[in-house]
């Protein structure tokens, strides 16, 4: 079993490893992943509602495909954190919502209808051949696709945006809550595991 500790060096290091991809080529790479998403997109019918986050420090920018997804008409969303331990709401956000910086960093929508999203756009540090994903040890994107999973009658596509060079040699070490996602998507294309 690995301890805290462990995950707290192997975070370290991920967040060093995508700051360099980031500053040597993260908008063109966040470009390029958006043009694979959009190419994908293009058959998926039952997708109405779409959770991206808002990027801090050297995340994937996802807004690029949110520019592309602009022209459709599709409900776009926002991932508020309500309080510890609990799942995310996912609020709308318009180009013209007014956003407010959240206690982690990222902007949310002050205001704004909550919405059940289809797709969820997730942030992560690294993801390895199975599906795992490492976060920031929050466990928020866990809890939310649990509690999403369990609930609804439809099934939510959870898509992590990362950097090819964010893969986990290995197996990330999970725990009994982590959730995995569908795929991952890079500049070199999508991956999918379920």
């Amino acid at each position: 079993m690995i301890t805290l500790e462990e995950k707290k060096k192997i975070r370290k290091t991920l967040k060093v490893k995508r700051k360099k991809t980031f500053l040597k080529n993260g908008e063109v790479f966040s470009e390029m992943i958006s043009s694979h998403f959009i190419s994908w997109f293009v058959n998926q019918k039952n997708i109405k509602n779409i959770a991206f986050y808002y990027p801090i420090n050297t995340e994937v920018d996802p807004f690029p495909i949110i520019r592309l997804l602009n022209k459709k008409s599709l409900n776009h969303c926002l991932p508020v954190i309500c309080k510890l331990n609990t799942p995310l709401i996912f609020r709308e956000w318009k180009k013209d919502s007014k956003l407010v910086k959240s206690n982690f960093g990222a902007k949310i929508p002050s205001t704004g209808n909550e919405i059940i999203p289809d797709l969820i756009l997730v942030p992560l540090l690294a993801y390895d051949n199975t599906g795992s994903r490492l976060g920031y040890g929050g466990g928020f994107y866990d809890r939310t696709l649990s509690n999403l999973r369990k609930n609804l009658k439809k099934k939510i596509i959870a898509i992590g945006l990362a950097f090819s060079s964010q893969k986990y040699n290995g197996l990330l070490p999970v725990e009994n809550s982590d959730e995995k996602i569908d795929a991952i998507l890079t500049e070199n294309g999508f991956n999918f595991f379920r």
